[in-house]
C-alpha cells in the first residue's frame, strides 16, 4: 500500500537526518497548504522553501535534503523545472501530514481528555496558521485580500486557539511545545491587528473624520 510505504520512508528519512530534515519537510508541507500560493506547478518550490526557512531564522541550503527526499526515499517528485524555478509534489501528502502530526504530538498515556486536545490541536492545522500569520506580519501594508484572510482567521480560529491553550494549561508539562506554538500564533495575530489599526489611523478617510470631529467640537464649545 502506497501510504504505508511512504510513511515508512518518511520516518526513516527523519530518523536518519534528524532535526534539519524535520524542519525542511514541515516547512515544505506548510507551503503546500498555504492558500495564498499558486500551486499549479506543484506543492512547493525551491524559492518558497528557502524563503520560508529564512523567515524562521534558518539559513542552511535545503538542496541536499530535497535530493535525498526525491532520489533516495521517493517522498517528493519533481513536477516542474526551468532555469528560474523548480517545483515538487509530495508522493502522498496525507502520509506526510500523519507523520508530522505524530512527530509533534504529545504522548496521550490513554487519557481521553489529552487525546481530545490532541485532536483539537491537529484539526486547527497550527503550522499552516503560523505560516499565514508570519507572511502577513512581514508585509509593510496589507491589501484587501490579506485583510479578508486575517478576518476569517480571527473570527474562525483565534477564539478556538485561546480556548485550547486554556485547556492545555491543565497539562502544561505534556503540551509545553504546543502551548508555545499556539501563543506564537496569538502574538503574530496581535501584531497583524496592530498593522490594521495603524493603517486606519493614517488613512485619508480617518483624517477627514478627525477634522470633522474637531470642527464640531470647536463649534459647540
Amino acid at each position: 500500500m502506497l501510504s504505508e510505504k511512504i510513511k515508512n520512508a518518511i520516518e526513516d528519512f527523519l530518523s536518519k537526518y534528524g532535526e534539519k530534515a524535520f524542519i525542511v519537510l514541515k516547512t515544505a508541507y506548510n507551503i503546500s497548504r498555504d492558500p495564498n500560493i499558486d500551486h499549479r506547478l506543484g506543492d512547493f518550490s525551491y524559492k518558497h522553501l528557502v524563503y520560508k526557512l529564512a523567515e524562521t531564522g534558518i539559513a542552511y541550503n535545503p538542496a541536499n535534503l530535497l535530493k535525498v527526499m526525491e532520489k533516495n526515499y521517493g517522498i517528493i517528485e519533481k513536477s516542474y523545472a526551468s532555469k528560474n524555478q523548480t517545483w515538487w509534489r509530495f508522493s502522498d501528502i496525507d502520509a506526510v501530514r500523519e507523520v508530522l502530526e505524530k512527530s509533534i504530538s504529545p504522548e496521550t498515556d490513554g487519557d481521553p481528555r489529552i487525546k481530545l486536545l490532541v485532536i483539537k490541536y491537529r484539526s486547527l492545522e497550527p503550522w499552516n496558521l503560523l505560516s499565514i500569520l508570519r507572511r502577513l506580519a512581514l508585509k509593510e501594508r496589507l491589501n484587501e485580500v490579506d485583510k479578508e484572510v486575517f478576518r476569517k482567521l480571527a473570527f474562525n480560529d483565534l477564539e478556538k486557539i485561546a480556548g485550547i491553550i486554556k485547556e492545555m494549561m491543565y497539562y502544561e508539562e505534556v503540551f509545553s511545545n504546543e502551548i508555545k506554538l499556539l501563543n506564537e500564533i496569538l502574538e503574530l495575530a496581535e501584531l497583524v491587528a496592530g498593522k490594521l489599526e495603524k493603517a486606519y489611523a493614517s488613512s485619508p478617510v480617518n483624517t477627514v473624520a478627525r477634522s470633522i470631529e474637531v470642527s464640531w467640537r470647536n463649534d459647540h464649545t
